[in-house]
């Protein structure tokens, strides 16, 4: 962990992409969080979840990319997260083939969603950052930028 020069802390962890490291970096995030009193209550919890579905996206995108290994490794995924006084940003990054949003998916709302697997979480960590969200994406990878504010 490295002292950032602004407010708070900055963790960079890189992974390899293996599912079995999501508890790791969600964990890691979450104790991070919580020891500078960033976040508590619902608000950790909901930086646990966004955590658990960008590292769960970037994973699964860098799979997909180096299927043809089949044990890996699967690429890498760094996270940055920066740690201040009344939020938690983080910057989630994949070495997979991009991510476009499926036109034919049906709003979240719709009952014949429930008819769909999957596709749930980028809605969801939207949701749980209030809109404090954005991605870049191309065929060589993705960058996952957002934050859980305090309130």
């Amino acid at each position: 962990m490295t002292e950032s020069a602004a407010d708070g802390a900055e963790i960079r962890i890189d992974i390899p992409a293996s599912v079995n490291l999501v508890t790791v970096v969600r964990m890691i995030v979450a104790s991070a969080a919580s020891a500078a009193g960033s976040l508590d209550g619902d608000r950790l919890d909901d930086l646990r979840w966004v955590t658990s579905e960008a590292t769960t996206n970037a994973i699964q995108a860098n799979m997909s990319r180096f299927e043809d290994e089949a044990t890996g490794p699967f690429g890498r995924v760094t996270m940055r997260c920066e740690v201040s006084d009344d939020h938690v940003a983080l910057e989630v990054e994949d070495e997979g083939l991009g991510f476009a949003t499926a036109p034919d998916v049906p709003d979240m709302t719709h009952p014949d969603r429930l008819l769909i697997e999957g596709g749930f979480g980028v809605p969801l960590m939207q949701h749980l950052t209030r809109g404090n969200m954005n991605f870049t994406s191309s065929n060589d990878g993705t960058r996952l930028r957002l934050r859980v504010n305090r309130e």
